[in-house]
């Protein structure tokens, strides 16, 4: 027992506010993209931070219950510091800042906000009035053996998920370092004055990869024209980029339900610190996936 709950309600708690909670992220994205989108960090249907969310808010705040503002208040408080302390604990461990609230108003280091913040307060109100019922009802409806049989099947099959997640978060990094370690020697390759046009076209701030490689090689081949007997240097340039352009369609080649592409769609906010950066001193910086991807910014190159 836990302050008055078994472990046992406390554990399939858990897993349907994790269920629960996959399923709200998926159909609210899936709709507003107009795409079917596989929310959360691991591949199959929970989502853990709603899991622990749900789950930490009953277990700790039901003596609140009596009195909504301030079951508001630490619901928002105390989901709001799972809230950071996730964010927190998987950029440690991966490196990469999984969901970005830097451009919302009140914002704390991107991690947390005040709009998401109060989301959390309205929905631990809605937790006690209606989910919190509804969770118990299906938990009381599971007889106690099958509910045991089940909480292990799920928890062997949560373990085996997260175990490929991690495995697969781990390869999606360290590819995705490879490409901008990549990308950086081909920019160093790209510092003479000459070379300009070239290095504009690689941060230009267009739609897709593919508008941006047309455009690179359209002025490659200007430059090849008005330096004549210079060839083996714009060779090696044009070598080089192309080599990234593939590297660049294979990192995104993905399985949408597994791997690369299915984490990208997942967290579209998704910033990454390059260890290339940390390791040689330069200032820390974190860069948002989307913006190296598609839209590359040439201020994180100067911010070095």
């Amino acid at each position: 027992m836990f302050l008055g709950l078994s472990w046992y309600f406390i554990l399939m708690d858990f897993y349907l506010y994790s269920f629960f909670g996959w399923i709200y992220e998926c159909s609210f994205c899936s709709l507003k993209e107009h795409k079917v989108i596989n929310r959360g960090f691991l591949v199959g249907p929970l989502l853990p931070l709603y899991g622990f969310g749900g789950t930490i808010v009953y277990v700790f705040l039901r003596p609140l219950e009596p009195h909504p503002s301030l079951l508001y208040l630490g619901g928002m408080l105390l989901a709001t510091a799972i809230e950071y302390f996730t964010s927190w604990g998987m950029e440690k461990l991966f490196h990469a800042q999984w969901w970005d609230y830097s451009r919302d108003p009140y914002n704390f280091e991107g991690r947390i906000a005040l709009v998401p913040s109060m989301f959390w307060g309205f929905l631990s109100l809605l937790a006690f009035d209606f989910l919190q019922p509804a969770v118990s009802s299906i938990i009381n409806a599971i007889p106690y053996r099958t509910g045991v049989i089940l909480l292990i099947v799920v928890t062997v099959i949560a373990a085996c998920d997260l175990t490929y997640t991690v495995i697969s978060t781990i390869n999606f990094r360290s590819q995705l370092e490879a490409l901008y370690h990549f990308r950086d020697e081909l920019v160093a390759q790209l510092e003479e004055e000459r070379f300009s046009p070239l290095r504009q076209t690689i941060f230009s701030k267009i739609h897709t990869q593919n508008e941006r490689a047309e455009n690179f090689l359209k002025r490659l081949e200007e430059l090849k024209a008005n330096h004549i007997g210079e060839d083996s240097k714009l060779a090696d340039i044009e070598a080089r980029f192309r080599e990234y352009k593939e590297r660049h369609a294979a990192f995104q080649k993905k399985n949408p339900f597994f791997g690369n592409k299915r984490i990208m769609q997942a967290f579209p906010t998704l910033k990454f610190i390059p260890q290339s950066v940390h390791k040689t001193g330069h200032k820390r910086i974190a860069i948002r996936l989307k913006d190296f991807l598609l839209q590359t910014s040439e201020n994180e190159h100067s911010e070095k």
